[in-house]
Order: structure tokens, then sequence, then C-alpha cells
């Protein structure tokens, strides 16, 4: 073989070599960035980032989550100001208190913004007047669950810092506990929780006018600035992914029942129907963090610096917009 037939063969094994690299590399799998979020509650409305989870929804946008559970927003809010976490799915009230305290976070998304809580008392308190003088449980003495509780007393009418007294005794199964052995005159509740109320034939205030279009943060998706500016990318696909989670939990009915099953350790078939249905309706398609829904934060806190900060501070809807202009939400629907 001459010199010029071996740079002939020489150039095309090279050329075959580069293919078969460039063909490789097409094939192999991306390097999933590691996320760590952490969520506060066991409750439905934090479901889009299980079902992101379990789903694969994470995964196929390019994330590899870590969910870890943190009870309370403080301990979550701590977490991330620390940045032992990058995000937190928690209640909006956390994210008020560290903001005026000089943390950089903010609410990105939150996919509700409505109370899913229900008052319910005991068989013989028929009217929002018979609370007065009367022991109401609570989950704790500060945070979103007492505020959402205030909220519905004052709502019927009621003064919530002279009218009743809270016991604090923890979450949802403690409460009921509570009102079912006499400890307490009255609680709030959500589902699963309200489909044993209702058979065991306590009185349930729902549908309260005044309540109807006021707004709380509830299970948003919170990050820290440093994190929202460094990794724009990796933060747009977090919320994406909780999206895509909402939309599967209105589309997906079996399949999001097997995951509530699994994080709410729940068996009775009544009780996640209860809960699906009841969840279905409030959970937002397209989970704009609100002003307003901060204002109501705000009214309601005791802090002096509240009365003079502005809504705005506290949330960045900036990604949420940018995905709903581009039409990627309402595309999810048109499927």
């Amino acid at each position: 073989m001459n010199v010029s037939s071996n740079k002939s063969f020489s150039s095309l094994v090279f050329i075959l070599a580069l293919t078969s690299q460039v063909a490789l590399a097409a094939t192999a799998p991306a390097q999933l960035s590691l996320v760590s979020i952490a969520y506060t509650s066991i409750s439905p409305q934090y479901s889009p980032v299980w079902i992101a989870k379990d789903a694969g929804i994470f995964k196929k946008n390019g994330i590899n989550a870590e969910l870890v559970y943190m009870r309370g927003g403080v301990l979550a809010t701590q977490a991330l100001v620390s940045s032992d976490v990058q995000f937190i799915n928690a209640g909006g009230g956390g994210v008020v208190d560290a903001v005026l305290g000089g943390a950089d976070i903010f609410i990105i998304a939150s996919p509700m913004n409505q109370e899913p809580q229900v008052l319910i008392t005991r068989k013989d308190i028929k009217e929002p007047a018979q609370l007065k003088g009367r022991k109401i449980a609570v989950n704790s003495l500060a945070g979103p669950s007492i505020l959402s509780l205030k909220m519905i007393l004052a709502a019927l009418g009621l003064d919530p810092d002279k009218d009743v007294s809270f016991l604090a005794t923890g979450p949802s199964a403690s409460r009921f506990g509570a009102l079912s052995s006499g400890m307490v005159d009255a609680t709030s509740l959500a589902p699963p929780f309200t489909l044993a109320a209702r058979k065991a034939g306590y009185n349930f205030f729902d549908n309260i006018p005044g309540l109807k279009e006021a707004e709380l943060p509830n299970a948003a998706m919170i990050t820290s600035k440093k994190v929202f500016e460094a990794q724009p990318v990796l933060t747009e696909m977090v919320v994406k992914s909780m999206i895509e989670g909402i939309h599967f939990y209105k589309t997906e009915k079996p399949k999001t029942i097997a995951i509530l099953k699994k994080y709410m350790k729940l068996e009775n078939a009544e009780e996640l129907e209860e809960t699906y249905s009841y969840y279905v309706k409030l959970i937002a398609e397209k989970p704009y963090p609100t002003a307003k829904s901060i204002q109501t934060i705000l009214d309601w806190s005791k802090r002096p610096d509240a009365r003079t900060a502005s809504p705005g501070q506290f949330i960045q809807p900036k990604i949420v917009e940018k995905l709903d202009k581009q039409g990627f939400i309402d595309s999810l629907y048109k499927r």
C-alpha cells in the first residue's frame, strides 16, 4: 500500500471513530441536576411535587429531585436560607417572616391560593355565636394553620383573639382525636379527615361568603434569590415540573390516587376518593404567586414592619408568566 493509500485509510478510520463517538454521545443519558426540595406537610396540596418525582416528570426535565419532609415552615425556611436545600414547598407565612427578617427568598409558584381547611364543631354548636368562650384545636400557635383558622373565625363574625381560646394539639389526626374525645369544641380539618367527621355527625362551617374572595398562599414553591439568579434553567425546570405535576393530578386520576395513597399512607378507598375530588378543584392549572395572597399575611401579621411592606417583594412570578405566555400550560390541556 502506498503513502497516499495509507493516508486515505487513516482518514477513513478517523472519520468512522469520530462518527461513532458522536453517536454514543447523542445516545448517552444526560447528566441530571441534583436538586433538594423540602415539603412541610403530608397534605394533598403538596402532591404536584410528589407526582413530579414518582411519575418521572422531574427526571424527564433533567432533574434528579430529592424530596425531603420537614415538618413545619420555620424549619424548612431555615434550611433554604442556609442553603441546605435549594427549594421548599411550604406555606407563605414563613416566607414573609423570613424576608422581613432580611432573607433573600421568594415564592416562584403557588398551586393553591385558597384555604382548604373547614371549621368543624361539636354537634351542639350550630351557630357561630355558640363558639364564644369555646376551645379550638389547632396544629400550632404560630404559622399558616392558625392564620387560616383565624380567617375562618373572622369571616363568621368572631374575634379570634378574644372570643375563643386555642389548644395546640398537632396535625390533623391529633386535632380530630381532640374533637372526638371532647377535649376541644371545634377544629379545622381537610380531607381525608372530613369524611370521618361527616360520618360522625359533626357540624361543618363551610362555603363562608367572607372567605370566597380571600387568598392565602398554600404549598408554595419557594427558592432563594441566589439560586434563582445562578441557576435560572434549573429553577425554570422545577416550576415546569410542578406545572406538569398539576396537569397529571387533574388528568390521571387512578395514578394520582396511587401516589396520594403512598405519601399519605391512606388505605381507605372512600378517603382517597374524597381527598382527590376535593383538591382537584382547588389546585390551580396556572400556579401564579399573587400579591393579594401575600397581602392577607401582611394584614394579619403582628410585626410592625409588615404594615409598610410591599407584597411584590415576596413573590417572583416571572417563570410562571414565561411558561404561560409561551402557551406551555394551555398546551398540556389540549392534548
